[in-house]
């Protein structure tokens, strides 16, 4: 929607601050404004955002949690991968169940954190377009969600063509069998299009051909969650606290997480230092408008803390062996 608005700001030149009001006819002469005048358009938006949903969970309605809300912060992303959102692709095949791109990896982010600490609590990711009925056209979506608070760790279901590419390393550590060599080529990993050629290069032997590129920050990570691959990675600046706050709530309530890359890059293991996860009160120093929330180092997000120190460890060798051939 904030997209929406801008460019209607810009076209009648008219400052519209969108919002949702006391009624619904309110609303609609509200989007009448921002929609040049399309009553239709207008009241049907309006009704689905004034309407009532009720939403229960088995998992959920059988607890009782008291979390303070004066400790709460909230980052959402309305729309994740936007410009898949405006191409509106339907027909993109899937890579053993990950979509490269296409309606399918947009996603509405929604992620709690603790205000003081900075530890993401609560998060919600809600796949609109996962299906499509070919009859009615309409499409049929999905929605996953974590809390992590003290003692209490749950995490919704997870459908049943989740898990796909990620069970034979989580069997092989779980076997224990102690060398390094054997794990190669047995993790899985999904990327950006952008990510760095040393990172794909390092990748490519520590995954062989099981890197996936994918669009969409909140995608990549919720394929992560479903446990389509093992890894999460990116190597630049330009993911933000709204990016990855729904999804790493989510991994911390399965036992995953999401870290900082460059900062696990540089630490030594062998100090003992805990994992550098990523948090989500402070601004970046030195930073201005937007950049204050970008999570600076890159991130990797995953499903097992043991699986991810395996991972730095051949990541960071194979890293090594790229620099010295390049």
């Amino acid at each position: 929607m904030s997209l929406l608005m801008l460019w209607f700001v810009f076209t009648l030149g008219e400052k519209i601050i969108l919002r949702l009001c006391p009624t619904e006819e309110e609303t609609v002469e509200l989007l009448s404004k921002v929609l040049n005048g399309n009553k239709l358009a207008s009241e049907a938006l309006a009704k689905v955002v004034h309407q009532d949903v009720a939403f229960t969970d088995p998992t959920l309605d059988s607890m009782e949690i008291n979390i303070p809300q004066d400790i709460l912060g909230i980052w959402v992303d309305p729309i994740d991968s936007t410009y898949q959102y405006i191409k509106g692709s339907s027909d993109i095949e899937s890579n053993q169940g990950i979509f490269p791109s296409g309606l399918q990896c947009v996603t509405i982010l929604i992620g709690v954190y603790d205000i003081q600490t900075g530890v993401p609590l609560m998060g919600v990711i809600n796949q609109p377009f996962v299906s499509q009925d070919l009859n009615t056209l309409r499409w049929k979506g999905q929605c996953y969600w974590g809390l992590s608070y003290m003692e209490t760790q749950i995490y919704s279901p997870q459908p049943p063509n989740s898990k796909k590419y990620s069970s034979d390393a989580q069997s092989q550590l779980t076997a224990n069998t102690g060398s390094e060599a054997e794990f190669s080529c047995l993790f899985s990993a999904v990327i950006s299009t952008s990510e760095k050629e040393t990172i794909k290069a390092a990748l490519s032997r520590v995954c062989g051909e099981r890197v996936f590129s994918a669009a969409g920050a909140g995608y990549k990570s919720l394929c992560v969650v479903q446990g389509l691959v093992d890894i999460y990675i990116f190597s630049e600046d330009t993911t933000f606290k709204w990016d990855s706050c729904a999804a790493h709530a989510i991994l911390r309530a399965m036992g995953g997480g999401m870290v900082d890359l460059k900062e696990c890059l540089e630490r030594n293991p062998e100090a003992g230092l805990d994992l550098p996860q990523l948090v989500y009160h402070m601004e970046n120093e030195g930073a201005t408008g937007v950049d204050r929330w970008a999570n600076k180092g890159g991130l990797i997000a995953y499903r097992s803390r043991k699986q991810l120190e395996m991972f730095l460890s051949l990541l960071i060798q194979n890293l090594a062996a790229v620099d010295t051939h390049t």
